[in-house]
């Protein structure tokens, strides 16, 4: 009986032998490939920097033509210098930008006050108050502008709600961007208007820049158009003579053709010789 059960079990045995010999076969692989990565990476790592197989085999690096040099880091520029800037000047910077870009927060007022900053010099004017006081530059002075009121007098409006949260931060950034304690998000920009508009002066502008609901441009160059304007102002050109109006011809009113003049006559009057004179009569007197 007990050799019985001994031939029942061995071919268990043998299946157990099988699963234990494919067993170390399979992990004697895994750890070869293992290996073999490892030893991949660290050829890869020393042909791409030969300094680092020179420090572990203690040899002189040699130069690799096809190795990248390794890009240097700049230095950073360094800070502006703190300026302590005048209070007025900080309130009218604050006042206009918050007149100009309030409802685009703190980023777009901070834009815009660059913009006026960067306008500080030969160009637009020597001071903050003549640029931004520069007759049709900033929409926000224009007579008739509904937020010209806020721009003179923020205070009176700035009494709660958003309106004085906006104000505080428009200070905030005026007093910033004057200190020299800002970044520029547009990139020196000098021109700007809103997106929905196109005036006919962004067809040349330069160095585009959207920022919000704001377009800024880094410079717009001189337009011809302006003297194409003068040239035609300053023609001698006639003007068009209107005869009477006659009705309308779909929509256009149409004129008379003007009945020219005749010309004046002119009559030729022949110089007149003056009269000889009459001689005077002679009287001779008898003697007595």
């Amino acid at each position: 009986m007990a050799a019985r059960w001994i031939g029942l079990s061995r071919p268990k045995q043998n299946k157990k032998r099988k699963r234990e010999k494919m067993h170390d076969v399979h992990h004697g692989l895994r750890v070869f490939g293992i290996a073999g990565m490892l030893l991949f990476a660290a050829g890869l790592n020393f042909a791409m920097y030969p300094d680092a197989l020179a420090s572990v085999v203690g040899l002189e690096a040699s130069p690799q033509g096809f190795v990248p040099a390794e890009p240097q880091l700049q230095a950073a520029a360094p800070a502006r210098p703190f300026v302590e800037p005048d209070p007025d000047d900080v309130h009218l910077l604050a006042a206009t930008m918050w007149g100009e870009a309030r409802s685009e927060g703190e980023e777009g007022m901070r834009a815009v006050g660059h913009v006026i900053v960067n306008r500080i010099g030969d160009r637009f004017g020597a001071d903050l108050e003549t640029v931004v006081r520069a007759p049709k530059q900033f929409s926000a002075w224009n007579l008739g502008d509904p937020n010209r009121a806020l721009v003179m007098h923020p205070e009176r409006y700035a009494t709660g709600g958003v309106n004085q949260a906006t104000w505080e931060v428009a200070q905030t950034v005026a007093y910033q961007v004057l200190s020299g304690q800002s970044v520029d998000p547009t990139n020196g920009a000098l021109f700007y208007h809103t997106r929905a508009i196109s005036p006919y002066w962004s067809r040349y502008g330069q160095g585009r820049n959207v920022i919000g609901a704001h377009v800024f441009y880094r410079d717009v160059p001189d337009q011809p158009r302006a003297r194409r304007y003068a040239l035609v102002r300053t023609s001698a050109t006639p003007a068009r003579r209107l005869g009477p109006r006659a009705g309308r011809v779909h929509g256009v009113i149409q004129h008379a053709p003007v009945q020219d003049l005749p010309a004046p006559r002119t009559v030729s009057v022949a110089p007149s010789t003056p009269a000889a004179p009459t001689p005077l009569p002679v009287s001779f007197a008898s003697a007595p």
